[in-house]
Formats: C-alpha cells, structure tokens, sequence
C-alpha cells in the first residue's frame, strides 16, 4: 500500500523506505531535492510522569527543543532551518523534524544523546512558559469539559502538561534523570529516506488494558454566559473503521452529520457542537460536545444522547454512510500529505498501529457493509462546564470525581 509523498513518486509503507528518483533518473535542472522528514521517540511521555513531577515529559521535551541552547536537538534545528513538531503520548515523547533538503536529518538522533539541560535562569523560562501553558488549557471551556468528560468516563483524565503546582516544582536534576531513563531506554528512529528505522532498543507496547466504565454525571461551575455540554457513550468497536464512521456520521465538525440538524435547525439551542471518540486503553466511547445557554443544558444533553443512540441503533442510510466516509477519507489523506504525512505513516508502521491510509480504506468498507460500532448496556457518561439550570438535577447528579 503506497501514500502520496510528492507528484509522480510514492513512497512505500513499510519500516524504512529510500526516498528519491528512479534509478537511471536525474531530477530537472534545478529541481530541489526531495523534501525529508524524521521521527525520534523517546520511550517515556506524560503517562510516565510519577505523581509529584507531572508535566515533566513536557518540560524536558521544552528543554530539549530550546533554541537557545549551544547544542541538543532545538539547536539543530535552529541552525538548519528545519521546521519541527513535538507530539507528547501517554508512553512516549516523539520529536519530528522536516526539511526541504538533505542536510544532515539523519544526525537528529544524535543530538539527543548529548542535549544539556538548561539551568539557572533558562530553566526558569522553560518552566514559566510551560506554566502560561497550564493556565491557558485550564482556562480553556473546551478543554475542561473533554477533560472532565474522561473523568466521567473511568473516573481520572491525564495532565500531560502538569498543575501549576507541579510543574513549579520540577527541577533541572529532575529532568536530567527523565533524560537519563530515555536514552538507557534507547530511542526510536523513522525516517522516510533512510535505511535505519531505529537506534537503541525497542520497548514492547503494553498490551491495552481496558478500565472499567464509571459513567458518572457531573459539573464543574464556570463564569462564562455559555456552558458545554459534553456526553459519552461506550461502545464495542465491532470493526476496523467502524468507530470513526460512526464519529463521522454523528458530524466531526457538528454541521456535517447528525448533531447539527438535531441541535442546530430548527430548535437553535447550539452553536459549537463536534462529535467524537473517547478511548483508554482498549475501552472506546462515540462523544458529542455543544455550547448552549444555562437554560438549555436539559435539551441539549438529552438530544445529544438520543442522537447517539441512534446511530447506534441502526440501520443508517447507504448514503448517508457513504457522505461520512468521503469525509472521513478526505481528512486522513490530507494528513498524509503534510510535511510529516510519510514519516508519520511510517511510525504507525512500525509501532504496530493502523496507518491512516488503512483506516480510510476500512471506513470505505464499513460504508459497504454498514458495520457500526455495538453500544454496550452501560450508564453513559455526562459533563457540564458552566452554569446548569437548577431543574437540571434529575438529568445531572453532581458526583465527586
């Protein structure tokens, strides 16, 4: 199976691929080379963080990608130009790096063995700016309500970045012995052009544990004039593809699919709405989120509810199914074709993991046959963010997370 890469070449999806022109083929006069992107993952991220030292992989991630460090990854980049992108997972902290030459990417690895830490007043900066970054996602409505909805869901939700608290505690030697366990660990490497598709050794991925379902109700006041609503339900995944159809069909933007009709139309009780998945470990939810007024909170959340449920319940439309998996389709082919579309792909590959070209093709499928996801009999899962009606008590029951 081949993703796009640039006009007239391909590059195949398997753990390592070579970049270039045919044999026997030169470029154009003047035609640039081909444009190169890596991937280095370090074998800890956000999930590894003990209690007291949350928002340490994100720091030392910061650290890291410090351009004003003499040497280390950020340097590197700094110095070549090369744009770059920094993704932390719950089990691992990957760093990717593009550029539209060959000069040198496959020496990122490198860097990484021998990045100083900052100290003194850099790792003050480092750890104001990660600050500034906690207040602005707990400040954020959205972010709290997808947040508190995974707290409904199995009872705890991930801080990647940390508290304000925490991440005023970390220190140089703390990040200094993350590095430590990351480089005995040893790092992955992908690149799209190169014959090494790792350094170090490789970590066997945990099998998924999937935890048990709380689906509790509950709310978090906030002094906005609108609340979010978000629901959840838990769903079997019955098929490849058959999750992310179902999101689809329920609308991932809220206008394109079910929600917005249900919510929007007609009854105008909404106007952000999104659907989406929920999933921890090997547990998966189809979500909805909409921003209403206090007073609709009560319509809003049993709409969305209903909306799901009917997907859910079947059958939906042949065409309506095939309308969403063009959307779908759509969206993961264009991230392939970013700048880090391939090594991306590439890195899914080698991880074990569907690529996103597989998962566009298994949603076609499940547009033929209609599979969709199995609702499990469970209690769903509902979070409010705002203010909510003092009616409101026999849908929502505050509950202590």
């Amino acid at each position: 199976m081949n993703a796009p890469d640039a006009p007239g070449r391909s590059v195949p999806l398997t753990n390592t691929a070579v970049v270039g022109p045919p044999a026997g083929r030169l470029p154009a006069v003047g035609a640039l080379p081909p444009a190169r992107a890596v991937t280095v993952d370090l074998q800890r991220g956000s999930g590894d963080d003990s209690g007291g030292l949350l928002g340490l992989a994100a720091l030392a991630a910061r650290a890291l990608m410090d351009t004003r460090q003499r040497s280390g990854p950020g340097a590197l980049a700094r110095d070549n130009a090369w744009q770059t992108r920094h993704r932390l997972e719950r089990r691992r902290s990957s760093f990717s790096f593009w550029s539209a030459l060959d000069d040198g990417l496959d020496d990122v690895a490198a860097s990484f063995t021998a990045s100083p830490v900052p100290d003194g007043d850099r790792f003050a900066a480092l750890v104001r700016g990660q600050s500034r970054l906690v207040a602005a996602y707990e400040s954020n409505q959205f972010t709290q309500v997808a947040r508190l909805l995974e707290v409904c869901a199995w009872g705890s939700a991930d801080q990647p970045l940390g508290t304000a608290r925490t991440v005023a505690s970390l220190r140089p030697s703390h990040v200094a012995d993350y590095l430590t366990l990351c480089r005995e660990d040893g790092f992955l490497f992908h690149s799209a052009s190169s014959d090494a598709e790792r350094t170090g050794r490789r970590a066997p991925a945990p099998a998924p544990v999937a935890p048990p379902w709380r689906g509790a109700s509950l709310v978090l006041p906030w002094s906005t004039a609108t609340t979010r609503v978000a629901v959840a339900v838990p769903v079997e995944a019955s098929a490849p593809g058959a999750v992310e159809l179902a999101v689809e069909i329920l609308g991932s933007h809220g206008l394109g699919g079910r929600i917005g009709p249900a919510l929007r139309g007609d009854r105008a009780l909404a106007y952000g709405l999104s659907a989406f998945q929920l999933s921890r470990g090997g547990s998966r939810a189809l979500a909805a989120q909409a921003q209403v007024s206090p007073g609709n909170v009560p319509e809003a959340s049993r709409l969305l509810l209903e909306t799901i449920h009917g997907v859910l319940a079947g059958p939906v439309p042949e065409p309506e199914r095939r309308a969403a998996a063009s959307r779908v389709r759509t969206a993961l082919l264009l991230q392939v074709d970013q700048p880090f579309g391939t090594v991306d792909e590439l890195r899914r590959t080698a991880c074990g993991e569907a690529t996103l070209v597989e998962t566009a093709a298994a949603v076609e499928l499940r547009a033929d046959d209609g599979i969709l996801p199995v609702r499990r009999d469970e209690r769903p899962a509902t979070a409010i963010v705002g203010a909510a009606p003092s009616g409101s008590g026999g849908l929502v029951e505050s509950t202590e997370p």
